[in-house]
């Protein structure tokens, strides 16, 4: 895959977990950490490559 596809990929998790992030502070409800899981897979999968 190009490079340019990962950015985005990578990019769009980053964006995802500090809405998740902000969206679980705001609300105080636990299903918006949900948006962290993104974040710790792409963590694990950087760990192993």
């Amino acid at each position: 895959m190009p490079s340019i596809i990962y950015l985005v990929i990578f990019l769009f998790i980053i964006a995802l977990f500090f809405w998740g992030v902000y969206k679980a502070i705001k609300t105080q409800e636990k299903i918006y950490a949900l948006a962290l899981l993104p974040f710790v897979i792409l963590l694990i999968v950087m760990f192993f490559i």
